[in-house]
Formats: structure tokens, sequence, C-alpha cells
């Protein structure tokens, strides 16, 4: 399993969160905590770099630490708005997620980033208005 070059985490520095890029990456010292990782990893808009933890997946694309219940999850449309943390299922993956971070991109659309348990993480857009429809300005 190939590992990302780049996270999305909150800068320690300019407090936004932002891309962050590995620079460098050590293993912890306890050889029974494996799964545990210390990385560098600098931020992309303003160049500080910051030691962060990370708990390495361990299980495939999408793995979480407990596996998310459909019946639980709320399910993915386009004019709904979600909060990180929350399960969401996709009808069109068939598959279910937890919304990792959420973001207002450049054309004032706003999106999440959901890490699936099947795909993987995906960026997916909310809080779109429904169109109007021409007949009622008519």
């Amino acid at each position: 399993m190939a590992k990302s070059k780049y996270i999305t985490h909150q800068c320690a520095y300019c407090q936004k969160v932002t891309k962050m890029e590995l620079v460098g990456q050590m293993e912890s010292a306890e050889s029974e905590s494996a799964s545990a990782l210390k990385a560098w990893y600098r931020c992309t808009r303003c160049k500080h770099s910051s030691l962060i933890e990370r708990v390495s997946k361990t299980s495939g694309k999408g793995a979480h630490l407990q596996p998310i219940n459909r019946d639980d999850c709320t399910e993915y449309a386009q004019n709904k708005i979600f909060s990180v943390g929350q399960a969401i299922y996709h009808s069109g993956f068939d598959d279910v997620g937890m919304v990792v971070s959420k973001a207002k991109i450049s054309s004032g659309v706003h999106a999440i980033t959901v890490s699936f348990e099947k795909v993987g993480e995906r960026r997916l857009i909310e809080n779109v208005a429904p169109e109007t429809s021409e007949s009622t300005f008519a």
C-alpha cells in the first residue's frame, strides 16, 4: 500500500486546515506500538514544519477504528449539510464512510472529504441549493 505524500491537517502556526507535505518520518521507539508513526509535515501555505503523530491504517483503504453500521448513516445528497465525524452512506458508491474534513473551494461551493471503507477518500460537494425551475419566474 503506497503512502500518501500529503495529508490535510490544521497547521499549528497559521491555524488553518491546509494540505501538509511529508518531509520526513520516524518510527516510534516502542516496538509494541508499531502502528504509531511520528512524521514531519510542512504546511504548503506558510512553510512551517510540525511533528505529527499518525496512526497507520492496517486493513486496506478507508480503514476505520470501528466498522460503520449502514443503519446509523445519513444518506448523502448534495443539498444536505454534514459535520465532521458524521457517518454517511453514498448510494452511487454503495459504500459507507466518515466525514473527515470540510472546506469551501474556490468556486464558493462547500465540499466535504469523506473516508469511505471500500473506495478510500473522496471529495464531495454539499449545501447546494436546489435549482429553481423557470416556470416560477413566468
